[in-house]
């Protein structure tokens, strides 16, 4: 099984990954067994996490003067 197969049943996922505040999030979805499941860098957080992220502001970012 490799890391797009669901843990449940084996069958292909899909992920959609957003930008949040705090940088991306991913969740994993199987169509077949309807499992659901957010990622961060590889490890598993909480929806409610999520969703409280999203009301963040985004990190600063470097801007460049011409």
């Amino acid at each position: 099984m490799s890391t797009s197969d669901c843990p449940g049943c084996a069958a292909p996922l899909v992920t959609i990954t957003i930008n949040v505040g705090a940088g991306e999030r991913t969740l994993c979805s199987c169509a077949k067994c309807d499992r659901r499941w957010w990622q961060v860098e590889g490890r598993l957080t909480t929806l409610d996490g999520v969703i409280h992220e999203l009301g963040q502001p985004e990190a600063p970012r470097l801007r460049y003067r011409r």
